[in-house]
This record gives structure tokens, C-alpha cells and sequence, in this order.
């Protein structure tokens, strides 16, 4: 439960009210902002009067009531209870009211409903754009936003060209074809990734080779990497994972010293650093995921990176079928279907807009688990990482009792709150045995580590409950 301040509770309630005069899509982008679902309806006197969340305000667009001059108060949910105690109420947000029936503070509770391990995180911005990209009808893959996002985001990453895709597995598959990349050859993965990694990888025709991470980063190392590279490789795969930057000042210099290509794996790591240079911005060709549960989100959808304007010429090829820009319906070779479409490239520009908060606010959530959790038996957050790195937090993380993990979980579903075990790692499993060999680090990451909700709905109370359902199965 958070509380606000008396200090802050005037300016704060502001987030949580609107007037009974006010429209409904002022209500409806007020309750997206304030992350709840949920605003208080006030009357002139500032007294509340009722209740209104999205759910309403979707039933009232569907049922087409928008379309006649529409307040809040004829929306609401009637009444606001002022009798129960705020602190055990099972909903998000929660009315203070004076003895008027004046708003005067709002009380939080993250842990209202199921907490599931990400949500995406839309604001007013997210539909502004969606509806702006509907309304131009430009809702395939031309557009715009497509191409600002392109633009904005290479520029970020600190590359020159962006190749807006379908999504994350998408962009890595179109970037080993485009560099050439198939039947014959090799290419090195880390044991400690989503499968997605080394799917596309043998979608290429080509041999994933699976190489052990380092306990301490999680990531691959130049000196593992250096010990897999036979005459058939030609390229290696870092994977940021858990946003945990690779070592790719060190990465690359392997790489160009025996002729490889590099493709960054940035899924999971928007804005993390190495060497004070994004990620992304070392390799031939780097990827990053737009799916609902990354930093940043377009519902599904990635994008390709690149310096290169001639791979970035021949990705976007490539991504369309094979067609060449300059000349429709002339296809130079077979090509794929990888395109994001307008609109989700509209919730991907005001997603960018936001970045830098939504790197904050996980960082937050992290420092607060990290809190929490300190002194819980078993119980470790990911490793410092030196200097050179600078991590930025996906999930929230840590790691337990391999043997009680499992047991940790389900408790935790039993107070409706989601935690994830750490990927498998890519050796165990049945499609990938052929090219397993020993790697025990990245098999006891898999088998003690857990993801933790990371949202912005992770408050005190809580980060506190998870921690005593910590200490219930690990003292």
C-alpha cells in the first residue's frame, strides 16, 4: 500500500480526478496515465461522486455513447465508498475523503488483483499516435511512424540505419540472412537465451554452436568464444541478457581478428552500455524486441540496427518479400513477409518518448527487491558488474535454492502474484541436444534463477509480501 504525503497529496490527487463536466476521453487518458485503470469523478465542490475506470470507458466507445456529447459523470460508476478502510480494499486505487467528501488523497495497492510478471506500460501518448495512424489510414507497413522510429531509434543505439520488423525473432533471422549466412556455416550462441536466439539461427540453415557464459555476467566471454571457432564458423551471437551487457569491446576484437560477423542479441537490454557505447552499436547487425514484456513495446514488432547501408539496403529488401524499392512487384530474390505495420510503430514512437522513465522506474523496482530481500537465506540479486558495464534492469531478478525454487513459485502464485523461472538453458532441450556440450554455468542460472514483477505496480507492500513468502520457503 502506498500512502501519499500530506506534503505532496494535493498535486498527486490531480492524477487520480476529474471533473463530473470533464470529457470522457480526458478521464480515460488520466486513468492510463496514473497506471490504475481507475479515476474519481469529482463535482464542482471537489466532492466525489463516482468512479470511473477504463473498463467503463471501453464499454461506452464500443457501445458507440461517444459519439453524443459524453461527461465523465455519465460514465461513472455512481458513489464513492467512503466507509471501509482504504488499506484492505481490493482494488488499485483507493479514494481519502474529508468529512465533506472532498478528495484528498489517494491510497495504492499494487497487490489488488493478480500481479503478473511485466505489464506494458501505455499512457495518453501511446493512443494519441495509435489513433492519429488509424485516422491517416496508413496502418500497413508504410508510414510515418514507421520511419521515424526507424530514424529515432538507430540513432539511439548509436547506429545510422533502422529496419523496422514484424518482431524480435524476425529482425535476427533477417539479419544472419542478410549477411550471407546459411547452410555450411556456424554460429555461436550462448547456452543462457530464449530460444528464439538459436531457432533463428538453424531457420538460416546454418549450425548453432552452444557456448557456456560467464557465472559472473551471464553472458558469453571472448575466451569461450575464441575456444568454440572452427574453420566453418562465421559469426557469433552475444545475447544482453536480462539486460546485462556482453563484453563487446573484447567480443569484437575476437571477432574481427579471425573474420567473423557479430549480431547483437539486444532483446532484453535497450540502453544498456559497454565501454560507455550502447549496445547494439558494435556489432555488423544488431536486433532488439518491441514484444508487450520488454522495456520498451509496440505490442509485437523488433528492429534491425546497422551502420551499413548496404546491409541496411539489402535487410529492407529482404524484409519485403525480396522486392526492390525502386522497382514494385520485381523480386531479386525469394524474401520474407517482416514488416511492423503504422500503428505499431505509432505505440513504438511515444514508447520512445518514455524510455528513459521506463529505465528508471525498473531500476527502482529492482533497488526496492533488492531491499527486501537482503539477508533472506539463499536469496541473491544479480552480480555487481564491473565498471566498463552498464546494465539496465528487464525483470527484476535474483536468485534461489534450485531445489526449492519451484516450491518458491507456487507459493507465490497462492497470493496471486507471478514469478518466472529463468529461461532453460538451450542444451537440455529436445530440438537443441544435437549441438549441446557442457555448460554448467548456464544450467545453474537456469535452474536457480527467478524473474520478479517488474512494474510499476510494485509498491512496499508488495515487494514486502513477496519477500515474507521468500522467507516462508527459504528460512
Amino acid at each position: 500500500m502506498t500512502l501519499i504525503s500530506d506534503s505532496r497529496a494535493a498535486s498527486r490527487t490531480s492524477a487520480f480526478a476529474v471533473g463530473a463536466d470533464d470529457g470522457l476521453f480526458r478521464a480515460i487518458e488520466r486513468a492510463l496515465d496514473n497506471g490504475t485503470g481507475t479515476v474519481f469523478v469529482l463535482d464542482s465542490a471537489g466532492r466525489a461522486v463516482g468512479t470511473l475506470t477504463l473498463e467503463g470507458g471501453r464499454a461506452a466507445i464500443l457501445a458507440g455513447r461517444h459519439l453524443d456529447p459524453l461527461t465523465a459523470a455519465d460514465v461513472m460508476e455512481q458513489g464513492v465508498d467512503r466507509t471501509a478502510d482504504p488499506a484492505t480494499q481490493s482494488v488499485p486505487v483507493s479514494a481519502v475523503l474529508d468529512a465533506e467528501g472532498r478528495l484528498v488523497d489517494v491510497v495504492l495497492r499494487g497487490d489488488s488483483s493478480f500481479v503478473p510478471v511485466a505489464e506494458p506500460d501505455l499512457g495518453h501518448a501511446e493512443m494519441r499516435n495509435l489513433m492519429d495512424a488509424y485516422m491517416s489510414t496508413w496502418i500497413s507497413s508504410t508510414g510515418d511512424y514507421i520511419r521515424t522510429l526507424e530514424r529515432r531509434f538507430a540513432a539511439r543505439t548509436g547506429n545510422r540505419h533502422g529496419i523496422a520488423t514484424s518482431n524480435g525473432t524476425t529482425s535476427l533471422h533477417l539479419a544472419l540472412v542478410a549477411l550471407g549466412i546459411g547452410p555450411g556455416d556456424e554460429v555461436i550462441v550462448p547456452d543462457l537465451t530464449f530460444a528464439a536466439s538459436i531457432n533463428t539461427v538453424i531457420h538460416a540453415g546454418a549450425r548453432p554452436v552452444i557456448v557456456d557464459v560467464d557465472p559472473h555476467t551471464w553472458c558469453l566471454t571472448p575466451e569461450a568464444i575464441e575456444a568454440a571457432i572452427t574453420p566453418r564458423t562465421r559469426a557469433v551471437m552475444p545475447v544482453h541478457v536480462f539486460g546485462r551487457p556482453a563484453p563487446m569491446t573484447d567480443i569484437m576484437a575476437v571477432a574481427r581478428r579471425r573474420g567473423l560477423y557479430v549480431i547483437e542479441d539486444c532483446a532484453e537490454a535497450h540502453d544498456a552500455h559497454w565501454d560507455g557505447q550502447p549496445v547494439g552499436s558494435f556489432g555488423d547487425v544488431s536486433s532488439f524486441s518491441f514484444f508487450a514484456n520488454k522495456i520498451m513495446t509496440t505490442g509485437e514488432g523488433g528492429i534491425c540496427v546497422t551502420n551499413s547501408a548496404e546491409l541496411a539496403e539489402r535487410m529492407r529488401m529482404l524484409r519485403d518479400h525480396g522486392m526492390r524499392p525502386e522497382r514494385r512487384y520485381w523480386h531479386e530474390e525469394p524474401g520474407f513477409n517482416y514488416r511492423m505495420t503504422n500503428m505499431q510503430a505509432a505505440v513504438g514512437c511515444a514508447q520512445l518518448d518514455r524510455l528513459d522513465d521506463f529505465l528508471a522506474e525498473r531500476a527502482r523496482v529492482h533497488h526496492l527487491y533488492a531491499r527486501v530481500l537482503d539477508g533472506i537465506p539463499g536469496v541473491a540479486m544479480p552480480p555487481a558488474m564491473e565498471a566498463r558495464a552498464r546494465p539496465v534492469v528487464w525483470f527484476a531478478c535474483a536468485t534461489v535454492p534450485a531445489e526449492r525454487r519451484a516450491q518458491l513459485i507456487q507459493a507465490c502464485r497462492a497470493i496471486d502474484v507471478d514469478l518466472r523461472p529463468f529461461f532453460n538453458c538451450l542444451s537440455v532441450m529436445p530440438p537443441y541436444r544435437p549441438y549441446a556440450r557442457p555448460c554448467p554455468n548456464a544450467y545453474l542460472l537456469s535452474q536457480s534463477g527467478v524473474n520478479l514483477p517488474t512494474s510499476r505496480r510494485v509498491d512496499e507492500r508488495l515487494a514486502m509480501r513477496i519477500a515474507d513468502v521468500f522467507r516462508s520457503v527459504l528460512a
